[in-house]
This record gives C-alpha cells, sequence and structure tokens, in this order.
C-alpha cells in the first residue's frame, strides 16, 4: 500500500517512517555489540500492549515502536498521551522531552465527478456510488508522550503507580524453574493452532515444513542451558519465543497470509521473511513479557537487513505491513486460549483501530481519539507582523500560547487584505492546520465565527 506526499500531514508521517527506521537500526547495531545476547526490543517485556493513557491498545507498527522507545528510554510502562491529553490532565513535560510519532492510515476519497468527500459520506454511498469512487490511502502521523515524560509521578502518584502496576507480568515458572506460558502450552497440547505443532519430540533445530504444513520445535528442556535461577527463567521465554517465530512462518502459506517468502536461505526475499518472523515474535513475545534474541541463524542477515533499511527507508513500511498481519493473526489466537482458560486477554476491546490491511476501509480509532479530544478544546490563532519585517502567526490551546510559526508573506498579505469573514476564518484555519496540525495532533480544522478558532 503506496502513501502519498504531498501535504504537511504526510510529510509528518515520511518523517515518523525516518524515525521507525533510525530506530530499528539503532536496535541491530546495538545487538552486533552486544554479541546477539540483547532482546529485539531492549527491554524486560510487559503485560499487554502498548496503550494511550485513555487506556485503548496501540497496534501493529506503533506497538513494536512505542515498545522501543520505552525500553531504550527505560520507561516504566509503554502508556502515552497527546498534547492535549497533557493539557487535560494539568501535566507538563519535562526540559527536552521529544515526541515519539504515531501513525495511522487515512483516505483520500473523490467522487464520481471528481470532488473531494468525507470517510463518512463514502460509508453512506450505495454499493454502485463507492465502486465509482477513487479511493487512496495514505498515512497520517500525529505526536505522543509517554507518562515519564511528564510530572504525572508527582502530581498524580496514585494514578501513575496504577498505570505501572497494570503492565508487570506475573512470575509464572514450571517445575524445573523455566517461563510457562498457559495459553501457548494448551494451544501445543490440543493442537489449536492454524498446522500441527510437533512439540514432544527432541529435535536439533526449530523449523516450518511448509510441504507438510509442520512446525518442529526441540523438546522446552533442551531450551534449559543456563545455571542462575534467573537465566533459566529466561531459558523458558527462548522456548516459547523460538515457536512464536515458526508460527509467523506458517502463516504465509497461500491459503492464509499468502507472502512471496523465497524458498533459498540468503536470497533477499527470504531474508526479509526471516525480519518478518523476528519482529513478529518480538512484538507477541513482549506483550506477554519477554523479549526476543535475535537468532543465531539470522545473525547472517542483519547487515542486509541494515543495508536494505538504509538504502530505502520505506523498506520498513513493507515489512510492518506483514508482521502487522502475522501479530495480529498469533495474538488472536492466544486470546482465544487465554479466554477459554479464564484469562485476560491481550486485544481486548479497546484496540487501537485494526490491523493495517483493514485500515483503508474506515476511519482509524485513533483519529476518532483525536476528533473527541479537539471537540472539547479551544484553539485561537492571530496573524502579525514582526519588527523584522517578517510575518508569523501564533496558536494558544485553552488560554496556553505555542510557539510562533512564519508564514510567508503572500499568504499573510492575501489574508490581511480579504474583506470576507468567512474566508478569512476559513484562510486562518488552513494556516493553523498546517503549521500546527501534527503539534496539536489535529487532523482537522473547522471553521468558526471569529478570528479565534474553536475546535
Amino acid at each position: 500500500m503506496a502513501y502519498q506526499n504531498n501535504s504537511t500531514a504526510q510529510s509528518a508521517s515520511d518523517k515518523a517512517i525516518e524515525k521507525f527506521t533510525e530506530m530499528m537500526i539503532n536496535r541491530l547495531e546495538e545487538a552486533k555489540d552486544n554479541d546477539w545476547k540483547r532482546g529485539w526490543i531492549g527491554g524486560q517485556g510487559f503485560q499487554g500492549l502498548p496503550q494511550n493513557l485513555n487506556g485503548r491498545n496501540y497496534s501493529g507498527t506503533n506497538s513494536l515502536f512505542l515498545f522501543i522507545d520505552t525500553a531504550v528510554n527505560k520507561y516504566a510502562a509503554p502508556v502515552y498521551m497527546t498534547f492535549l491529553q497533557k493539557e487535560k490532565e494539568g501535566l507538563r513535560l519535562k526540559k527536552g522531552s521529544q515526541a515519539m510519532p504515531v501513525i495511522y492510515w487515512d483516505m483520500s476519497i473523490k467522487d464520481a465527478n471528481g470532488k473531494k468527500i468525507t470517510v463518512g459520506d463514502h460509508k453512506n454511498m450505495t454499493k454502485r456510488e463507492r465502486d465509482q469512487c477513487e479511493v487512496r490511502p495514505f498515512l497520517r502521523s500525529f505526536r505522543v508522550y509517554n507518562i515519564d515524560q511528564t510530572n504525572m509521578q508527582e502530581v498524580n502518584k496514585e494514578k501513575y503507580d496504577k498505570i505501572i502496576a497494570r503492565f508487570q507480568p506475573p512470575k509464572l515458572a514450571d517445575t524445573e524453574g523455566m517461563y510457562r506460558n498457559a495459553a501457548i502450552d494448551r494451544m501445543f497440547e490440543r493442537q489449536e493452532w492454524l498446522c500441527r505443532i510437533q512439540y514432544d519430540k527432541a529435535s536439533e533445530q526449530a523449523y516450518f515444513k511448509p510441504s507438510l504444513d509442520m512446525i518442529v520445535l526441540p523438546l522446552k528442556a533442551q531450551f534449559k542451558i543456563s545455571k542462575t535461577p534467573d537465566d533459566i527463567y529466561k531459558d523458558g521465554m527462548e522456548y516459547y519465543s523460538t515457536a512464536l517465530h515458526e508460527m509467523a512462518h506458517s502463516t504465509g502459506t497461500p491459503e492464509r497470509l499468502d507472502r512471496n517468502v523465497g524458498n533459498r536461505f540468503g536470497d533477499a526475499k527470504y531474508g526479509k521473511e526471516e525480519l518478518v518472523a523476528e519482529l513478529s515474535a518480538a512484538m507477541v513475545g513482549n506483550t506477554m513479557g519477554f523479549d526476543r534474541r535475535i537468532q543465531n541463524n539470522n545473525v547472517a542477515y542483519v547487515d542486509s537487513w541494515l543495508h536494505a533499511l538504509r538504502e530505502e527507508p520505506k523498506f520498513i513500511v513493507s515489512v510492518m505491513a506483514d508482521v502487522n498481519k502475522v501479530s495480529n493473526m498469533i495474538l488472536q489466537k492466544i486470546d482465544e486460549l487465554k479466554l477459554a482458560l479464564g484469562e485476560t486477554p491481550i486485544l481486548g476491546i479497546q484496540q487501537e483501530g485494526k490491523s493495517e490491511q483493514t485500515q483503508n476501509t474506515k476511519t482509524s480509532t485513533s483519529t476518532q481519539d483525536q476528533v473527541e479530544e479537539v471537540a472539547k478544546s479551544t484553539v485561537k490563532a492571530s496573524i502579525f507582523k514582526l519588527p523584522t519585517g517578517a510575518y508569523v502567526v501564533q496558536a494558544s490551546v485553552n488560554g496556553q500560547e505555542l510557539d510562533q510559526k512564519p508564514i510567508d508573506n503572500k499568504t499573510a498579505m492575501t489574508y490581511l487584505r480579504m474583506k470576507d469573514g468567512t474566508q478569512m476564518d476559513q484562510m486562518l484555519s488552513d494556516i493553523v492546520k498546517e503549521k500546527y496540525g501534527s503539534d496539536l495532533n489535529l487532523p482537522r480544522v473547522n471553521r468558526n465565527e471569529s478570528r479565534g478558532l474553536k475546535i
């Protein structure tokens, strides 16, 4: 799925992709420097996916990179908030705090006459009318901050402590002291995955065999290679991580997600498939409380992954499109088993939007969140001339002034010479949307009755 690059909003999404690519390159470089002993994400894992302050799960690409951001910065929990949520909570950002981008798919829609229409209007059309529309999906981006980038712990410690406690995974060990996961154990025992999994016989390696549509795993006991209790516990995590990796491969068959995985070790397609499986296993595992170390037999691919990321930053978009589908398929199955065991599901009912393969048909929940938030806020703006002769626009949110943004003289003079109040409001609205949209997390700005912008 391609995305357009013809507006400030899309430019922000390009910057988000560049940020994600940079983060992935850094993780791979750090793994090389640490002799592959550190995990993909670099943390200890959490109980559940990253969440918005309102409790909604972030999905797919956002989930993986918010996990990495949390680990790299040693935040206590992967919980993030928008600029306006911070304002609503009465919080302030710590000095030097840098926002993380969050991306979502939006749509540009034109009807049969070439007129732009909204997603809502498109949804209310007849099938025949929809078939005559031109629909172009594109990426948008807005910015979020981790709760540890604010003073929440100081001003609302009770709420902060409850959030942190929600993400602490319970320590569950088997009789050998290895990590145990009841849902995945049940999946093995009852053969409830998409294909057969052989887990009860010794094997020198783990692999998925497409010709038999079967996964082969070594015995769990074969993963017990450490001496200390803590490391033995983590050996158990490696067992389940390995299973998740092979489960990811098994989703790529033609009758499932139909990925072109390649069939020869070392070629580019096979290498990309290994990256998809690695990241899918890492993301799913991290929601269960454990990180995944890069498999030894995938070390050979690291340089090619780094090369692809550096040469074509949008390579990460292609990879993550597959990772989103794979991880969602695995998490849905695990949730079924967790519910059968009376455990709390991971995805729950508050997942942020759908997986990216379905986001081209409806507005994402992240967009709805923003609309709900800004509907309760008042943004005012004015355009004026500095002593230097340059023109700027300055906006405020609920009375709190934001940084001035420069605008070109032609735009400023066009605005100031307007006579029609409605046209002035519309132009001022467009200018604020262009200059502050990514800062205010606003997918759109409505016209108002005065020089202020009521949103």
